[in-house]
């Protein structure tokens, strides 16, 4: 089973500038991952109630959505841990895609990098 994984790398010059910022910013970086890592796994369960509606849908996938901490609190990783998640994200030849995961990322990691240019300020 392919292992599925996004990343938002974030521009040099905001990590440079939150690596120099003392403890304080640290603190405030911490409370935005904390906060869009909840609102990413609020989004992709929305998107996964919208989306999974045929009549053999358990809601077992959305269930399944899980949010870790790790790096001191600077990194949030939000995953569903079912076995078929890639299929339905992805499609197979037998099925078309029902993106979930990836929209809600799109949309959240530009609130993301907003929040964190506006701590900058």
């Amino acid at each position: 089973m392919a292992k599925i994984t996004f990343q938002l790398k974030g521009a040099r010059e905001l990590q440079r500038a939150i690596a120099k910022r003392p403890m304080m910013m640290a603190t405030q970086t911490k409370t935005i991952v904390a906060k869009h890592g909840a609102l990413l796994k609020t989004k992709t369960a929305q998107n996964m109630a919208a989306a999974y509606t045929a009549g053999y849908s358990t809601g077992a996938t959305r269930r399944s959505l899980s949010t870790t901490f790790s790096n001191a609190g600077m990194t949030v990783a939000v995953a569903p841990h079912s076995e078929y998640f890639a299929y339905l994200e992805y499609g197979t030849r037998f099925m078309s895609a029902r993106p979930t995961l990836k929209p809600a990322f799109t949309y959240q990691s530009v609130q993301f990098v907003n929040d964190l240019k506006k701590m900058m300020k």
